[in-house]
């Protein structure tokens, strides 16, 4: 019988929306008991994220799937004192409150450590749980603006653009569950035997990995600026309508590839061309080198310039949409998209990956309704009476 890679490993989520319970979600795909807790009635913000379509909220569905779902109200001493139990066990515990908010709760993250000194504590945050910015609201649109993102996508004379997708959130989510594993390593396996805080902001999280802005503008005074969809690291580098109306994204950074490609287009000679011969000069002449691309482009169909290119080795994809990618043979045998049967629905979504050869994880449920383990965890768990938990649902605590 396979188990799955984090089979054992216990995690409590006090988080909403999408940055911190990413994290959770992709514990819970590779086997973590990820418990999230929601407050009563109101539930997660991410329940009302996008839309619904009979009933199915596709955002809830895909980011809270494989985890138990149990309602608490932290901020009242009886569901502290709860929580507290629940942390108990548990290896991880993960948050997105604004800083400072757990804190009023009467919630001290010192303490914790104290009481739980194995405990791993993932503090996701907009802006980090330190500095002048620490208190103010945090979101990922506003991240994607100051990270630097915004202002480097888009055409030149366009405007600072925002991706259409949670781009800063999901980094952040990455980056929480990376390195709560790093924790768990120090702890188990370098035998530290203690948790660790960690502290995750989403600005930080995108600005990570927007390349080496810092030290190109320290080394050239030079700010990364919009330039549509060429690049200023190598040439060529675009995106190209075909005869038929589709659009090819290629890239030909290295001379070998340039020159395969100049072949294909027909255009021989501009291996000897001084302006095209390594990727420096392609680079400052690059949209004389588009012109002659394009121009080929606009005379092939996207069917002809796939067989051409990959005949001759040329790096190229075609641009794709969701329908294209779930009807792609590559993606179905890579099975990038599965099907899960949902309350008796046989829905569509995004597959567990990476892909693991022994313990590969996999999508058990998706999101459940509100509370669908409070049973389980305050009276099975905890061994909660019926009177007490009809009490604390009185109370508003459950």
């Amino acid at each position: 019988m396979k188990t799955d890679a984090l089979t054992g490993l216990k995690v409590v989520e006090c988080a909403t929306v999408i940055a911190a319970p990413l994290c959770g979600r992709l514990l819970a795909d590779f086997g973590a008991e990820v418990l999230h807790i929601e407050t009563p009635i109101k539930g997660d913000h991410l329940r009302n994220f996008g839309f619904e379509v009979d009933g199915i909220n596709p955002w809830w569905k895909t980011y809270a799937r494989n985890k138990k779902l149990i309602t608490l109200n932290i901020s009242k001493e009886k569901g502290r004192n709860i929580l507290f139990k629940l942390l108990e066990d548990a290896d991880v515990f993960i948050e997105n409150f604004r800083p400072g908010r757990l804190d009023d709760w009467g919630i001290d993250i010192a303490e914790l450590q104290k009481k739980y000194p194995r405990l791993v504590i993932v503090r996701v945050s907009g802006y980090g749980q330190s500095g002048p910015y620490a208190n103010q609201p945090g979101f990922g649109t506003l991240m994607e603006a100051m990270s630097g993102f915004a202002e480097m996508t888009g055409e030149k004379d366009g405007v600072p653009t925002l991706p259409q997708f949670a781009l800063a959130d999901t980094l952040a989510g990455f980056y929480s569950a990376l390195s709560a594993m790093f924790a768990i390593y120090n702890r188990d396996v370098n035998d530290s035997k203690k948790g660790q805080v960690i502290d995750v902001s989403i600005w930080e999280s995108l600005f990570s990995i927007l390349g080496p802005n810092a030290m190109v503008f320290d080394l050239t005074g030079e700010i990364p600026s919009r330039m549509g969809n060429t690049a200023p690291t190598s040439a060529p580098r675009n995106t190209y309508k075909t005869k038929d109306g589709k659009w090819v994204a290629l890239a030909g950074a290295t001379q070998t590839t340039a020159e395969r490609l100049f072949k294909v287009i027909g255009r021989p000679e501009l291996i000897k061309n001084p302006k095209f011969s390594n990727n420096a000069n392609r680079i400052v002449h690059v949209k004389e080198l588009d012109r002659y691309i394009s121009d080929w482009m606009s005379e092939h169909s996207l069917e002809e310039v796939s067989k051409l290119l990959h005949k001759e080795s040329v790096p190229m994809g075609p641009v794709y949409n969701i329908q294209d990618i779930m009807e792609n043979i590559h993606a179905q045998f890579r099975e990038m998209v599965t099907t899960v049967v949902d309350n008796g629905k046989k829905i569509k979504t995004e597959n567990i990956f990476p892909k693991f050869s022994r313990t590969p994880g996999n999508i058990k449920f998706l999101g459940k309704e509100i509370g669908a383990d409070n049973d389980e965890i305050f009276k099975q768990r905890l061994g909660m009476k019926i009177d007490e938990i009809k009490k604390l649902k009185e109370e508003g605590i459950i």
